[in-house]
């Protein structure tokens, strides 16, 4: 499950987790205290920041945590701005951009965004600038309209019309921020937008076909031998969407789950309990299908005699990271309700595996998930290391902090920060307050 020792295929991997650089890649809180008693090693920022070292960038969280760090740190960001400059135009994987591989732009944009939000106005004036000369100022400025008020980027109306071209039509949502704002200000611009919308109509329209489909068509067009497994993905995804148990799917799922369509394991949740014995079949199985997926389902569903499963589910995962939050999640609401003379191994297992998987795990994003669990089984010693998780790279595990961290002296302290800063979330900033005395 790790890269520390070296002996891994990956060109790159990370540092050892018990490291301050090991921390600080993995977005940790206690990177950040440790910076803070030593700022001569604040140059380590620039290390983090020269790589998008997320384990998953799409959902993981580092902007705020990068740019608090910067922020405090008092470090510069023109090595952010020379980044910036230094990527290419994006290209489509499998291509790659040298100077972007390790997704240095969206990083970087990412923490000037943010830093400007907060009242940093060097990084405001680069974003502006990169828009008005930057290669990939599409990107930049869709996420300075979804990061920022209208206000401030709205002035950019006329660089964006000068600039677009039709073949950026495929790159441009119409119906979002910034584009929606400004139809109807000039007529090139608008031109491209028309170009933008009748490139993604096709697929809105299937879609919207689908919603006005009764639970029998989706069942049907499920049931049709013709029917490819995009199409299989949308129907499973209006199942899911409307969230109500359509038990006549169970009677699809053998022919179904070999096509792997996307929304298939959504659409089987919303049957709630009466999936449990199929789903425990489905986990005996190895040759089904689903049998990588079944023991999810228990994982929400399941009781004491599910434990073995998802145990085993765990193991299995290996060094992929993702989906411990699913299955210990599920074990520790069993484990906690269940005799504790009975599982009292069990128990203590899934605890060393959740601390573990709280300071080593790359993939950001569950942290929550574990120390949520760790709550359930030893809430006495989990909440007594709350407090450094207050300066944690997730939203939701500062949020978790806020609200359930003791009170000491330091913790009063850090509340106080976070309430009083501009690079918070609203939510963690309100929790902040409330935990603090008038």
């Amino acid at each position: 499950m790790s890269c520390e020792d070296g002996d891994c295929p990956h060109k790159w991997h990370y540092a050892p987790h018990r490291s301050l650089y090991g921390a600080l890649e993995l977005g940790r809180g206690l990177a950040v205290a440790r910076l803070r008693r030593q700022p001569q090693r604040a140059g380590l920022v620039y290390r983090c920041c020269s790589r998008d070292t997320r384990w998953d960038w799409q959902i993981d969280s580092r902007s705020t945590y990068l740019a608090r760090l910067l922020r405090d740190l008092h470090l510069d960001v023109a090595p952010l701005i020379a980044q910036l400059y230094a990527c290419g135009p994006y290209r489509a994987w499998p291509e790659s951009d040298p100077h972007d591989e390790d997704n240095q732009f969206d990083l970087t944009v990412g923490v000037l965004t943010t830093l400007a939000r907060a009242g940093d106005g060097q990084a405001r004036e680069a974003l502006h600038r990169y828009v008005h000369n930057g290669v990939r100022w599409i990107d930049a400025l869709t996420a300075l309209a979804v990061e920022w008020p209208v206000e401030w980027w709205d002035d950019l109306w006329e660089t964006a019309a000068m600039r677009v071209e039709v073949g950026d039509a495929a790159r441009l949502w119409p119906s979002d921020h910034p584009w929606s704002w400004w139809r109807g200000r000039d007529a090139r611009l608008d031109g491209v937008l028309r170009a933008a919308a009748r490139s993604r109509s096709s697929g809105r329209v299937r879609r919207t076909s689908l919603s006005d489909a009764s639970d029998a068509d989706l069942i049907a067009l499920l049931q049709s031998m013709n029917t490819d497994p995009a199409a299989m993905g949308l129907a499973l995804g209006q199942i899911r969407h409307r969230g109500r148990p359509i038990p006549e799917l169970l009677d699809l799922v053998e022919r179904v789950a070999p096509a792997r369509p996307a929304g298939l394991f959504g659409a089987l949740r919303t049957l709630g309990p009466q999936i449990l014995p199929h789903a425990r079949a489905w986990a005996a199985d190895a040759d089904h299908p689903l049998f990588r997926d079944a023991p999810h389902l228990l994982a929400e569903q399941g009781d004491e005699q599910d434990i073995a499963v998802l145990f085993a589910a765990l193991d299995q995962l290996g060094d992929e990271w993702c989906g411990y939050d699913v299955l210990s999640e599920g074990l520790a609401r069993i484990l906690a309700t269940a005799p504790p003379a009975a599982y009292a191994d069990a128990k203590a297992m899934l605890i060393r595996r959740l601390r573990l998987m709280t300071v080593a795990s790359p993939h950001s994003y569950e942290r929550a998930s574990y120390l949520r669990s760790l709550l359930l089984l030893d809430e006495e010693r989990t909440t007594a290391v709350l407090p450094i998780h207050l300066f944690d790279c997730e939203p939701s595990v500062r949020l978790l902090a806020a609200r359930h961290t003791p009170l000491t002296e330091d913790a009063r302290s850090w509340l106080a920060e976070l309430r009083d800063d501009p690079i918070e979330e609203a939510d963690v900033r309100l929790a902040a307050a409330e935990r603090l005395p008038a």
